[in-house]
């Protein structure tokens, strides 16, 4: 059995070490490339801007207690709603009787 010796296992060494790392730094390199050229294409076509709608005025200070009691009750129609859609999924997930 032939055994390398310790230059040969540390020339071996080296050149496993030197492909390892060109391997990284070509990789990071393609990575940064693509990166900025990705950031070049979203500038040259920006996507297009979103559908704004019109923000709902406030309510004048006369009708604050109408609008407080508008949202209790869009607050309990919300968890009516909840609560029936919890029963509605439990009835139709019903494990089998056995």
């Amino acid at each position: 059995m032939n055994t390398p010796s310790i230059s040969e296992q540390l020339l071996e060494a080296g050149s496993l070490l030197v492909v390892g790392m060109s391997s990284v730094f070509i990789f990071l390199s393609v990575l940064i490339v693509s990166v900025k050229l990705i950031a070049k294409f979203v500038e040259a076509f920006p996507e297009p801007a979103a559908t704004t709608y019109a923000t709902p005025r406030r309510a004048p200070a006369a009708s604050a207690n109408h609008s407080a009691n508008h949202a209790v009750t869009n607050q309990q129609d919300v968890i009516t709603a909840i609560t029936q859609a919890v029963s509605a999924y439990r009835q139709g997930n019903q494990p089998p009787s056995k």
